[in-house]
Formats: structure tokens, sequence, C-alpha cells
């Protein structure tokens, strides 16, 4: 809804951050971050900002719901430069490396965690310069030795003839704290924020479970940090100013141990701060959410994703609705806001189940709900099913990867309601549960600043 998500806010970009940090701190070259969405920047500005900047290089990120603008953004930088080389990571890319390395305006992509990828890329590319004496590319685009990263590993060119594995990073501890102060760290809050600014961090990368709508960006296996880094990189947002944190894991609370103790390094390190994190339902207790408590986090988000268990079955989620109500009321008993997540329209959903998926989110009384319609997203089991009882051709995220176009829509799950109908069933859904007097009742309660009431104000 677009008066909801204009209320949002921005977070800054942690993958792009992290990046150049790396480079910066661990090779000989030199990075600076552009956070276009925040700051507003349409493609005439980013031309500009190029022309004045004239990088070596220039990197963008790409999710397969941003890739129009990652295309404009290509664009945008040969028209100020055309020698200078595009590089394309993210997400998308690994789901999609031959067709983003082939878009216009693409010159290479970087598959999977790009700190290492990138590094050895603009190495090859400093050298090649420096053999030539000449831009690295032919005016008509081709690349100038066909082929020139064929033994970069995670990195592709419009030459590399096979796909290649994304890079994940076996140790974390490896890789430096990303520097906030790239980027107006100052400017990013959002319409849950308490103590703005507000940033991210990441204790950990991957997720061993297999949510059948969930592609899992980092990978199947859990990576985690040690306690001491993480409240090391704490402490360096703090002395900018920084001291709310959102902790973006996918498993943060999978290792009961490993919580414990990085709440025990916050707490000896009288850190000032406040902090969230997303965890499953099962996967928490009384003794660790009172822990996190203790330790400054305010609020906790669980993905419930249905009130039904036929429906969450359906999902592969691996939880009850049973341990979904103990979760939030042993979260609400330690003093933590909570926050729930909920999908409708899934595989054969009936009326009846959505409207129970309301009744439920209801009962559980969530500080915070969101709801979204179900979309069978690419690499994920949903897509794959989709694709198996004729709801999804199976080349259509293929088809837009290749050719992005501005009328493309994101598919939704349209067996047994059209696009309207869901569109329809999910605005009610959520006027359902924050137009609920309990519901406004218990947030105006809540309200503890000018700023949150303003904010919140805007999703009414």
């Amino acid at each position: 809804m677009k008066r909801i998500q204009e209320g949002l806010g921005f977070l800054p970009p942690l993958g792009l951050l992290g990046i150049a940090t790396y480079l910066r701190e661990r090779t000989r070259h030199d990075a600076v971050v552009l956070d276009a969405h925040t700051a507003g920047l349409v493609s005439a500005d980013l031309e500009a900002v190029v022309a004045r900047i004239r990088p070596d290089a220039v990197g963008i990120t790409a999710l397969t719901s941003t890739l129009l603008d990652v295309v404009a953004t290509a664009a945008a930088v040969k028209r100020a430069d055309a020698s200078v080389p595009v590089i394309v990571g993210g997400p998308h890319v690994a789901l999609f490396p031959r067709e983003t390395v082939q878009l216009p305006n693409v010159d290479f992509a970087v598959l999977g965690e790009g700190e290492e990828p990138l590094g050895a890329l603009l190495d090859r590319l400093e050298e090649a310069g420096r053999r030539r004496g000449l831009p690295w590319r032919h005016p008509e685009g081709t690349p100038r030795d066909g082929g020139c990263v064929d033994d970069l590993p995670a990195v592709m060119d419009r030459a590399t003839a096979t796909r290649k594995r994304r890079h994940f990073h076996a140790d974390l501890e490896t890789l430096p704290a990303p520097r906030r102060d790239l980027v107006p760290w100052q400017r990013y809050r959002t319409v849950v924020s308490r103590r703005p600014p507000t940033t991210v961090l990441m204790t950990s990368r991957g997720c061993s479970h297999s949510c059948s709508f969930c592609y899992t960006a980092g990978g199947k296996k859990v990576r985690e940090r040690a306690p001491a880094s993480v409240v090391a990189e704490m402490q360096q947002a703090v002395r900018l100013g920084i001291r709310e944190f959102f902790f973006f894991d996918e498993a943060f609370t999978e290792n009961p141990e490993r919580v414990h103790a990085l709440c025990t390094a916050i707490e000896r390190a009288r850190l000032d701060v406040s902090w969230d994190v997303r965890a499953r339902v099962d996967s928490v207790d009384a003794d660790m959410l009172r822990h996190m408590r203790r330790a400054g986090c305010t609020r906790v988000q669980f993905g419930i994703e249905a009130g039904t268990q036929r429906v969450i079955d359906v999902f592969q989620k691996g939880i009850t609705l049973e341990q979904a109500r103990a979760a939030l009321h042993l979260a609400r008993a330690a003093g933590l806001a909570t926050y729930a997540d909920f999908m409708i329209g899934g595989p054969d959903e009936t009326l009846e189940e959505i409207v129970e998926t309301v009744r439920f989110a209801l009962e559980v009384a969530p500080d915070y709900v969101h709801f979204q319609v179900t979309m069978p997203l690419p690499g994920t089991p949903l897509h794959a099913q989709a694709v198996r009882r004729g709801i999804l051709a199976a080349d259509t995220w293929q088809r837009f990867a290749a050719h992005p176009t501005s009328d493309f829509e994101i598919p939704y799950w349209t067996e047994r309601f059209s696009r309207t109908e869901l569109d329809a069933l999910l605005s009610w859904c959520l006027h359902r549960c924050y137009m609920n007097p309990r519901y406004l009742l218990r947030s105006l309660l809540r309200v503890r600043s000018m700023g949150e009431l303003m904010r919140k104000a805007r999703w009414l």
C-alpha cells in the first residue's frame, strides 16, 4: 500500500558498506558508497555524480525486485563514462548470472558474498589497464581478451562459458566491520524505530531451514561471528551516535549458547543500546528472551506465516500454532515488543483459512503485524511447485531477468483467487488488524515520542 511504503523509512545498505570497507582495508583499492534511494536521486543525478567522481568501476546491488532500477543505474553510469566497468552483485545475480551479465551496460556479475571476489576482479581490471594503457573495453562493448575472468571464482563476464558457484566466506571473523560513516548514517530510521538513527547489523549469515517460499541468499550453512567482534562493531556505531540496531540474521536464535554469550558480552560492555531480532517461534525460551531483554533487546520478529496448521505445513515452516502462541506470550512476559509476519493466498488456501489467519493474529496480538500476498519467488520450492501445477510458466522469472520491463508484475499464487481479489484481501487483513480498537489503544499507550506518533500516524 503506497501510504504505508512512504512511511516505512530507510535502512543502510549493509552489504555495500561491508564491501566498501573490505576494499578500503584489505586491498589497494578505495571505495565510496552512494545510497541513491535514501538520497532521492534519479538517473540524471546519478549520471552527474559519476561524471564528478570519475570512478574506475561501479558496483550495483541487485534484487530481482529492483532489477529495473539496476538497469537504469547502469545506463546512467555508461552515459557519464562508457569506459567504466559496471559490476552487479546481490541475490538476483546468484539466481540469474548469465541473464544479468547479458543485460545492457552490465559488464561483470559477482556471485554470492562479494568482498573477496570483487577485490580480485578490481585487481584484474587494474592490471589490464596498466598493460594496455587504454580503456578496458572496446566501444562496442566486447571484452578485450574474451573471457578475462575465466580463472576468477564467482565472477562472470559476457564471455564466461559456464555458470560459476556462489562465494561464501567460511570465516566471518576475517571480514572487517562495515564502516557506517561511508553514508549519511543520521538519516536512517523506520516507522518502528524508537531511538533513531537506526542501523542494521549481521551477527551470522545463512539459514539451515527450508521454508518453501524463501530463497536463502546466505546459503544453508549458518556461519556465526564471535560475540566480541559483534560488540566491537556495536561500539564503533555507538561512537558515531547510533544506538539502535536491527539484527538481520536469518537464524539469530538458532544457537542458544551463542545468544546468551552475546547478551553477556553486551552487558559487560555496558552499551546503552536497543536492538531487535528476527527469530523462529520454535527456537526461543523464557530464559533466552529475558536475557535478551536485559541486554537491550526491545523487539523480536517472528515469521508465523498463517493461522492454520495446514497452511503452515504447506509452507514447510516446521512450527506449530501452539509454539507461535507460546513464543509471543514468553516475549511479552519478558518485556519485549513483538512483530509477526503472515502471508495470504498460499497453495489451496481458502477464504475461511485467510479469515482464520486474521483471527489468529488478533488472538496473539503482536505489537506489529505484517501481511503480504504469497509470491512464488525464483529459486524457491514454492516456485517449483507453481510450475508443476501450471500456475506459473517455468521461464516467467528468467524472461524478466533477461528482458526486464516496467509492465512486469510479480506473480501471485492465483489458483483460487485472482490478483485483484488477493490485493483486496490484503488490504482487508491490514485494516482488520490495525484499525482494531484494542490495537489502536495499545499502540497509543506505547508511544514514547511525538516523532514516533507521527510516523505511526502515516499508517492509518
